[in-house]
């Protein structure tokens, strides 16, 4: 049979699918969010670990032996109502990742009124461990359906904690939600299609040690600071094209779409690296998603390509591209994994018919810029297809 999560209809429904944190604010620590594979067995038709689908992944998070991705909900249909899922697996399982936990099956109350035509799946989740305070933090996005509000969807980005801390970690936690957007973006305000999805959070070095940044965006990629604390913009204000608190960091070819945008600081090389995604996403084995990558010394740009061409202009240097039997590589992530850093991203699987996973790549620094080896470290079980 086929199940649900099969890649034609998971990848349906992804297509179609300001304030501070009060000062006084407690999180309030109770049953740990339903086990994801709990869903799965109760819902009204078959699932089977060989049809399993990961979509849109957060960076890896490693505490301990154990390894932590949040990913993009599906659709809430056959008893299944998880806005987001979260997977798990012991370090060096490669890519047998685990079911984890059901979050959001209550939807935070803001979003009927920021986002009150959202199906009810959120979508491509980013996690942050800060080490210092020992505390886990989920930034995730929503967007309303195509074409159910003239002028285009609202689109919103949310906040959430662990109300346990590292307690739990990594498939008992609890997580909270802050209780407000971190911003909204009304399709309808402009003429050029924008969105807030996609977000990713990543922290400043030298002049901006300490000082945290956001990067969102479909249409066009958009950044800000945020409050190393609440995880909201530092001055709560929500994007406005015509305010100083956000940048304009990308566009896609030709002025054409562009999403997925993920920031990550090198030190060693002065720079600050964004990847982004090119091309279409869920459409299986059809998928025309690659990887660009630009650089800037500065964390909210200008970001310019390898021939020095600005990423607001179009520009971004191929990254990773299709090969093989791994379609339309996205949604990158990078991650320490023992001595070395490794590029997560997920990918349509040719010998899966096209259904989404998670894989890893390890990522070299050539020349100031970023390069990947052919092979790929992780990627789904062997013993596990079809």
């Amino acid at each position: 049979m086929i199940s649900k999560f099969s890649a034609s209809s998971i990848c349906a429904v992804l297509a179609a699918t300001v304030a501070t944190i009060p000062s006084n604010l407690v999180y309030v620590v109770g049953d740990p969010d339903a086990s994801l594979r709990s869903v799965y067995d109760s819902m009204t038709i078959e699932t089977d670990p060989s049809d399993y689908t990961i979509h849109d992944p957060s960076r890896i998070i490693t505490i301990g032996k154990k390894q932590l991705i949040a990913v993009t909900g599906k659709g809430q249909f056959h008893g299944y109502d998880c806005g987001i899922e979260t997977w798990w697996r012991n370090v060096g399982d490669g890519g047998d990742w685990k079911p984890g936990q059901c979050l959001f099956r209550t939807k935070p109350s803001w979003v009927a009124e920021e986002s009150s035509k959202n199906d009810g799946a959120f979508w491509a989740p980013e996690l942050d461990y800060d080490k210092t305070a020992k505390s886990l933090t989920l930034i995730y996005s929503m967007s309303e359906e195509d074409g159910a509000r003239e002028g285009g969807p609202n689109t919103c980005v949310g906040v959430a904690k662990s109300g346990t801390g590292l307690v739990g970690f990594p498939d008992q936690l609890t997580w909270q939600d802050s209780g407000e957007a971190l911003t909204c973006i009304s399709g309808a305000d402009y003429q050029e299609e924008r969105s807030a999805i996609d977000p990713s959070v990543f922290r400043g070095f030298g002049e901006h040690e300490g000082r945290l940044y956001l990067v969102t965006g479909g249409g066009r990629i958009i950044g800000t600071e945020l409050d190393p604390t609440t995880y909201l913009q530092v001055k709560g204000e929500w994007f406005d094209l015509n305010g100083s608190a956000w940048t304009e960091l990308s566009t896609g070819p030709n002025n054409d779409w562009v999403e997925a945008a993920y920031i990550h600081p090198n030190p060693k090389t002065g720079y600050y690296y964004m990847f982004v995604n090119w091309g279409a996403c869920c459409s299986g084995v059809n998928s025309t998603y690659e990887i660009r990558v630009g650089r800037s010394k500065n964390p909210m740009g200008p970001y310019v390509d390898k021939t020095g061409k600005d990423m607001m202009g179009g520009g971004g240097t191929l990254f990773q591209k299709t090969r093989r039997w791994l379609i339309g590589p996205g949604h990158t992530g990078i991650s320490k994994q023992g001595r070395k850093q490794v590029v997560s991203f997920h990918y349509y699987d040719k010998r899966r018919q096209g259904n989404s996973w998670i894989a890893e790549k390890v990522i070299r620094w050539r020349k100031g810029w970023p390069r990947v080896k052919r092979r790929t470290t992780s990627s789904f079980p062997k013993d596990k297809l079809n």
